[in-house]
């Protein structure tokens, strides 16, 4: 992929990211607005989380035999629309319905950035170049929650009003500037959606699920909880809030953008993923034990480190299997990472009720069952079973 083109799909992402991350800090007064209790309001995300998991696998096999552009490009079409009809919600069935439409007409946008790269680049460039484009995502999700903000003062429609528009702007870049790649693909009479889904048990992949399933637990869990913590034990105010979350955001950033390359050509992916999640977990740890906001913000820049480190990782490991296409396997990647999100809120406000440190330790827990997968199983994940299955593969 030339360099135009990778920084162009990158500034696609970011857009479509900010455009994402600009509705937070409105879609809580819009909910206000409404007059909705904190259970609908928690509904909303998880609504979207849960329709995320349902159906992108079912985008994943679109984006295999359809291609990658078309799917992306309906993706980002998608995003706008559902942003737009936001502003039209005047009841919670409303609102929720078009949360849960929008999950489903735009989640196959990730999925087939991520099979695309793993089209172009070869396995030993994969990691690197997927770290870069998570960390567009990261911050253009860094990016949208500030201008979300900025943009409230002039109405509360307005944040949705740019978000939908955002996303409209990028669809032109990508019919005119992204080509679809030269792939492999399935034969049809090879392998069925039912035996795609079989990859999820199979050694070597079912761990990567697994890992990805847990760290999308825990930070979910970390992000849901971390305001409440922050109020609850030092008072803090909104702009300490922010600025704890934008620390992680932004050491995440740093670390992909900047020094992911580095760090996977000395050290390698697998030990990159287990220092990564050993720094996750000590992030977790810092705040659980904090005594003072500073702490707070330390843990949240080691959670970002770690998260850096480790999520990437994981998506660079399953983009290397061969037995399913691409975009099937990144589909399933976002179903497990989007169930994950939608379990970890609930169970991070359980374990509140209990103590207010209880949601991190959770998280701690969850990162060192991952350190020990990584550990128990690393000749598997590091075997790559499935290259045996390319004879299933045919040029297409």
């Amino acid at each position: 992929m030339a360099k135009h083109s990778f920084y162009l799909l990158a500034f696609i992402m970011f857009l479509s990211m900010t455009g994402y991350g600009i509705v937070f800090p409105a879609l809580p007064y819009l909910a206000a607005h409404l007059g909705l209790n904190s259970f609908q309001m928690g509904s909303l995300i998880t609504g979207w989380a849960v329709a995320q998991f349902v159906i992108v696998p079912f985008w994943g096999r679109l984006i295999d035999q359809f291609g990658r552009k078309p799917v992306l490009v309906f993706g980002l079409f998608g995003f706008g629309v559902a942003f737009l009809l936001m502003i039209f919600a005047t009841t919670y069935t409303e609102l929720l319905f078009i949360r849960i439409i929008g999950a489903i007409v735009s989640t196959g946008a990730m999925p087939a950035v991520y099979a695309m790269i793993s089209d172009v680049y070869d396995k030993r460039q994969r990691g690197p170049v997927i770290a870069k484009m998570a960390g567009a995502n990261t911050l253009g999700f860094l990016c949208g929650p500030v201008v979300g903000s900025l943009l409230s003062p002039f109405g509360i429609n307005m944040p949705f009003l740019i978000a939908g528009m955002l996303s409209f702007i990028t669809i032109p870049f990508a019919i005119l500037f992204i080509k679809e790649p030269k792939r492999k693909t399935i034969r049809k009479d090879n392998l069925s959606f039912a035996k795609s889904l079989g990859i999820l048990i199979q050694p070597g992949c079912w761990e990567l699920f697994l890992m990805t399933f847990g760290m999308a637990v825990a930070a979910s869990g970390f992000f849901s909880m971390l305001g409440y913590f922050m109020i609850e034990r030092f008072s803090a105010s909104a702009s300490q809030t922010g600025l704890s979350f934008s620390t992680e955001s932004l050491a995440a950033v740093i670390l992909q953008v900047f020094i992911m390359g580095t760090i996977y050509n000395r050290l390698g992916e697998m030990h990159a993923a287990k220092i990564g999640a050993m720094i996750n977990a000590s992030g977790y740890v810092c705040i659980a034990l904090s005594r003072s906001v500073w702490m707070i913000f330390l843990g949240c820049a080691l959670v970002g480190i770690g998260n850096a480190l480790v999520q990437p990782t994981l998506v660079s490991l399953l983009s290397k299997q061969d037995s399913i296409g691409q975009g099937m396997v990144m589909g399933l990647q976002q179903s497990t990472d989007s169930l994950g999100r939608a379990i970890g809120p609930l169970l991070a406000g359980w374990l509140f009720f209990f103590h207010d440190s209880a949601p991190f330790w959770g998280s701690v827990l969850i990162v060192l069952c991952i350190i020990m997968v990584l550990i128990t199983r690393q000749g598997t994940l590091t075997a790559h079973p499935n290259r045996g299955s390319q004879k299933q593969l045919s040029a297409k």
